[in-house]
């Protein structure tokens, strides 16, 4: 076929790369997602203490916003929080 004759002629480039890097992929992929979640969770942590702060009704919501939609979650409570004042915890 075709097909085997090109693969004969001599090996490809990405022959090479598949070999070298593709058995490394799953750390990449594992270090990302790990970023992801602990980055998810700090994200989270902030706002739960600026909500609880502020005495925005149900922080635990927000944190569960935040959790699931991380960066996105976050803006849209920054943009939401703008409605409440911070009052001080001391009173």
């Amino acid at each position: 076929m075709i097909f085997d004759e090109m693969h004969e002629e001599g090996e490809h480039m990405s022959d090479w790369f598949g070999m070298s890097w593709m058995s490394y992929g799953w750390i990449f992929m594992v270090l990302f997602w790990v970023g992801f979640f602990i980055i998810a969770i700090i994200f989270a942590y902030f706002v739960h203490r600026d909500a609880v702060r502020r005495r925005i009704p149900n922080p635990e919501v927000w944190v569960l916003i935040v959790l699931i939609f991380s960066l996105i979650g976050l803006i849209v409570y920054l943009l939401a929080r703008r409605n409440y004042t911070e009052r001080d915890l001391t009173r």
